[in-house]
């Protein structure tokens, strides 16, 4: 135990400092701001700033670099009053993370990757400082178009596979990702497809977290989905493409993708985050 608490104050003492800010963008090119304070609410607004482009981010440093983006979500005002988790309870009823990660070889004419789903299954508005999340679904996917971006894919798998339409028509949810983070308010707003021609539902919008550094519970989740996405590649190239291409596909473009039923959920607990 005491050699487990040293290993954290080593971890913390080498973190960077975080900070978190708000942005936002106008329509176009302006000479001014106009902000503004609802007395009642306490909300801190800019009137030439659209609401769908606001967004909380959570940043470090880099000798060189842009700042590193830990965590960007979509937020309704400028006033940082709420916590990124409270934020999020306002604005989704749910939360599920999704990652997609791809080997480099080709297996007999196909990219192969692999898609791993965590979910929130308690409501937000139910929770307070722990966060309960479990693996959801996992997806194989073999695609004979070597330059198409896998990550979308997974995105259209977790939403048009694994939750029930009718379900996502009647909640507000989150999905967690860690990519594409630039088009993520045209995609949001619904000016851009997040798949092909395919656009979020309108009850769901995206959220970037990094698998590779923490932030927020929302950074635990997508980096446990990306470590089960590298177990399933690591079995499938025990196995080989062969036993896969025995199974009925789903057919999306030109992927040919196969829900994962023989994962070993032993080795991918349910979790607990804290925010």
């Amino acid at each position: 135990m005491k050699k487990n608490r040293k290993k954290k104050r080593n971890k913390d003492k080498n973190m960077l400092p975080r900070k978190t800010w708000i942005y936002g963008s106008s329509a176009g090119e302006v000479s001014s701001l106009t902000i503004q304070l609802d007395p009642a609410t306490n909300q801190l607004n800019i009137l030439e700033i659209h609401p769908s482009t606001i967004r909380r981010q959570i940043t470090h440093k880099r000798d060189g670099k842009d700042d590193k983006i830990l965590y960007s979500a979509p937020v309704t005002d400028f006033s940082l009053l709420s916590t990124d988790f409270s934020e999020l309870q306002q604005r989704f009823h749910y939360l599920m993370a999704v990652d997609t990660n791809t080997l480099n070889e080709i297996h007999q004419g196909y990219r192969v990757s692999a898609c791993c789903i965590y979910v929130v299954k308690e409501p937000l508005q139910v929770l307070s400082s722990e966060i309960p999340y479990q693996h959801h679904a996992s997806y194989l996917i073999l695609n004979s178009d070597h330059q198409a971006k896998s990550e979308p894919i997974g995105w259209h798998l977790a939403i048009t596979r694994s939750i029930p339409g009718d379900f996502i028509q009647s909640n507000r949810i989150g999905m967690i990702v860690d990519s594409e983070l630039g088009k993520h308010v045209d995609i949001n707003a619904h000016k851009e497809p997040y798949y092909e021609t395919t656009y979020l539902p309108p009850t769901m919008q995206l959220i970037y977290a990094s698998s590779d550094k923490s932030a927020t519970f929302a950074n635990d989740m997508i980096r446990n989905c990306d470590s089960g996405a590298k177990m399933l590649l690591n079995e499938f190239q025990k196995h080989g493409i062969a036993e896969v291409l025995e199974h009925k596909p789903i057919r999306i473009g030109t992927a040919l993708c196969f829900p994962v039923k023989t994962l070993d959920l032993r080795r991918l607990p349910a979790n607990t985050a804290t925010h």
